[in-house]
C-alpha cells in the first residue's frame, strides 16, 4: 500500500430522525451497525479511530482509538474529521483519511482500490461520487487541509463538507455499487426498516 491511510468513522451525529438513538447500536441479524462496518474495514490493514460524542464507553471493546470533537458544539462531520486529524497535525508525513459514516453499515472496498490506483494526488480531497451521486461522506482528506480546516471550524457553528472541498481543492472518484446496500445511509426508521427487509 503506498498511501498512508487513516479510516476516520463517524459516530458523533445527534441522529435526531431516529429519535436521537446511537445508530452506531442499531441492529441487523445480531451484529451493530459498528461491528458491520469494522468487520469489513479491518481486512484492509489501516489504522482505525471512532470519533465518539456519545456512550463511548460503548466503543472501548472494539479495541480502536476514539476520539471526542475538539471543538465543542457539534459542529458536524468536518468537526469528526478535524478531531482525528489533529491526532497527526505534527507530522512530517502526507496522511490520508479516509471518512465514512457509521450509519451506512454496508459499504464497497472498491472505493480504496480506487484512491489508491489515483497515480498523483494533487488535490488535497476526493469526494466519492456513487452511481453518479454526489456522497461527501465517502471521502479521503489530506493532512495538508488540517490548518485551515481548524480555522474554518473555530470562526463558523458548522461548515458543509462540499464548501471546505471547494476551498481546498477536490476530485471526484467515480465509484459503482454492486448492491443496493452498499453506501446505503440510515437515516429514519423507514431506512432502517428498508435496510433490514433488504439484508
Amino acid at each position: 500500500m503506498s498511501d498512508l491511510i487513516v479510516i476516520s468513522i463517524l459516530t458523533g451525529g445527534k441522529s435526531s430522525r431516529m429519535n436521537f438513538q446511537n445508530k452506531s447500536f442499531l441492529k441487523i441479524h445480531n451484529k451493530t451497525f459498528i461491528e458491520l462496518l469494522l468487520d469489513q474495514l479491518k481486512i484492509l490493514g489501516y489504522e482505525i479511530i471512532i470519533n465518539v460524542n456519545d456512550d463511548e464507553e460503548k466503543y472501548l471493546k472494539f479495541g480502536y482509538k476514539i476520539v471526542a470533537d475538539k471543538i465543542k458544539g457539534r459542529k458536524g462531520p468536518l468537526a469528526g474529521l478535524h478531531s482525528i486529524m489533529s491526532l497527526y497535525k505534527q507530522t512530517k508525513k502526507n496522511i490520508w483519511f479516509a471518512m465514512l459514516p457509521t450509519d451506512a453499515p454496508l459499504i464497497n472496498l472498491n472505493l480504496f482500490k480506487e484512491f489508491e490506483n489515483i497515480p498523483t494526488k494533487n488535490k488535497n480531497s476526493y469526494i466519492s461520487k456513487i452511481d453518479g451521486k454526489t456522497e461527501p461522506m465517502f471521502s479521503f482528506w489530506s493532512i495538508n487541509s488540517f490548518e485551515k480546516l481548524d480555522r474554518i471550524l473555530n470562526l463558523n457553528d458548522g461548515y458543509k463538507i462540499m464548501k471546505f472541498a471547494e476551498e481546498i481543492g477536490f476530485e471526484f472518484l467515480n465509484i459503482e455499487k454492486e448492491n443496493k446496500l452498499e453506501f446505503f445511509n440510515i437515516n429514519d426508521i423507514e431506512d432502517y426498516n428498508f435496510f433490514k427487509s433488504s439484508y
